[in-house]
């Protein structure tokens, strides 16, 4: 779900262009659906990032370095795929493409994506975040999670100080708590009052969001990122922590086996290659492609273009990460083939 949103998102800003950020907003031509559709999904890199913190992260270096080998071969293919094999199918969009030895290597390096280099400090740091958290009472964690909102949302989204939107590791480290605060404390009254009012409080973000956004007609300028759709908006925190509470419901909860096991084979099966999803549509060689994509397929067949142009994207791209991951492991085997012990044995 979290990839949906952020593939959507992105189709939203870059393809469709219904939120104003490539050319100037008209709410008279563009309508208020896409700017109330993003208030809902710019929530998508949040999710992500509180998967990993519901889980938890205690080793650095393995998950480290795969990921940044991961990086470099999920680059190789989207330049490929962007060089050989797009062209032929978005000959209209006139997306010029060359095939030089340095762009090839610029398209290898994990710093073409801002997100996985936050992530990687993220898990630098998980460890002493974990050591922090290790027996940990509810009223300890409470003050952590106050100092860093104060941090984050006074110095951060009101100054502008720190963390100005948000898009870096010091937001990252705040969810990932959040998200083991969710985990570990079920009987709060916050964690209870989510859950419980869970659609209410979204519709109620999603709508104050949209509003802010209808105001603040600066934000209407193209290039120009409201900071209502800010990761560390107060109102994107919230939602984002009550969508994901909304997967957590059920948790203590006697429920007969065939409503909890049923699909999780499948569900864990497709989680494994999601990250590839995020790695191939956002890769700066396949980026002209997709926004090509959710543009054409907005003026043909407006919101339900866009809808189809986000499956075709995932499922498309999740294909391709299965292949590639697929392949990858077996020449990897394990983890611990990257790191052989002393003695010379892995």
């Amino acid at each position: 779900m979290a990839i949906l949103f952020i593939t959507f998102h992105h189709v939203l800003l870059f393809g469709a262009d219904v939120c104003g950020y490539l050319s100037t907003y008209d709410p008279g031509t563009k309508g208020v659906a896409g700017v109330a559709l993003n208030s809902v999904v710019v929530t998508g890199v949040s999710l992500f990032v509180m998967i990993t913190g519901w889980f938890g992260v205690r080793r650095v270096w393995q998950p480290l370095l795969r990921l940044v080998i991961v990086c470099a071969v999920f680059g190789a293919a989207a330049y490929g795929l962007a060089t050989y094999a797009l062209p032929s199918l978005f000959e209209a969009a006139s997306i010029p493409v060359k095939a030089t030895a340095p762009d090839f290597l610029s398209s290898l390096k994990f710093t073409n994506w801002w997100f996985i280099v936050h992530y990687l400090m993220l898990l630098l740091i998980a460890p002493l975040l974990e050591r922090a958290l290790d027996k940990v009472t509810r009223r300890n964690m409470e003050h952590i999670l106050l100092c860093l909102l104060v941090f984050n949302l006074l110095f951060g989204f009101a100054w502008g100080y720190v963390n100005a939107s948000g898009y870096n590791v010091i937001q990252f480290v705040l969810l990932y708590l959040l998200a083991r605060y969710l985990r570990l404390f079920t009987d709060a009254p916050l964690v209870r009052f989510v859950q419980r009012y869970a659609w209410m409080v979204i519709a109620v973000c999603a709508a104050a969001i949209t509003m802010l956004f209808l105001a603040d007609k600066g934000a209407w300028q193209p290039r120009r990122m409201p900071m209502v759709w800010n990761y560390n908006c107060p109102l994107v925190i919230l939602e984002a922590v009550t969508i994901f509470s909304l997967f957590t419901k059920r948790k203590g909860e006697k429920v007969p086996k065939f409503q909890t096991s049923s699909l999780k084979p499948q569900i864990n099966f497709v989680a494994r290659f999601v990250l590839g999803v995020y790695l191939l549509q956002s890769a700066p060689a396949i980026v002209p492609f997709r926004n090509a994509l959710g543009s054409t397929a907005y003026e043909y067949a407006g919101y339900a273009g866009v809808v189809v142009a986000v499956v075709l994207i995932a499922t498309g791209c999740w294909l391709v990460s299965w292949l590639i991951l697929s392949l990858l492991n077996f020449v990897l085997r394990s983890p611990k083939s990257l790191f052989p012990r002393r003695d010379g044995t892995n």
